[in-house]
């Protein structure tokens, strides 16, 4: 949803989360040709999602029926990518991989994907190295999502990216 309002309702927000999803490709955008406002755009996406397939493509035949829902995406470094050039970004993206949380589980690791350049609103992809359909965070999601990645705290990156006070 918070895709389709960057695009077609770009004056009800600021910017953008998302999570777990990606841009539909061209064949499957609802709205073709709208114009476009540049806003800063984060994203977090599991590299085994299983429903929402971080290499982009067709959501699994049993997600579609479940959600009845279809179409093919974009995959979640071309998503990136999408907003970064919708921003005007030519500058080449930087990935960092993020140190390990003391205590956490080592069953994923995250690193993070940032589009920056002076006076164009930023874009940056989480992108959780085995994890599944799930918001990263200290609580993990039931074990049908997938691996919930704890290097990462969506609401804490979400406050830094936006600069939201504490």
């Amino acid at each position: 949803m918070v895709i389709r309002l960057l695009h077609e309702r770009p004056d009800l927000l600021d910017g953008g989360a998302v999570i777990a999803a990606q841009q539909p490709s061209p064949d499957n955008f609802v709205l073709p040709g709208l114009p476009v406002v540049p806003k800063p755009v984060l994203l977090f996406h599991g590299t085994k999602d299983r429903i929402v397939p971080y290499g982009g493509g067709q959501m699994a035949a049993w997600a579609r029926f479940i959600f009845k829902a279809g179409g093919t995406t974009l995959s979640a470094m071309d998503t990136a990518a999408h907003f970064a050039a919708r921003n005007g970004i030519t500058a080449a993206p930087v990935t960092v991989e993020l140190p390990r949380r003391a205590g956490q589980p080592d069953t994923t690791s995250v690193s993070r994907t940032d589009y920056r350049q002076d006076a164009h609103a930023p874009v940056t992809l989480y992108t959780v190295h085995g994890g599944g359909h799930t918001i990263p965070g200290a609580k993990p999601s039931p074990r049908l999502m997938g691996r919930t990645g704890a290097d990462v705290h969506t609401t804490e990156a979400i406050a830094e990216f936006f600069a939201f006070d504490r």
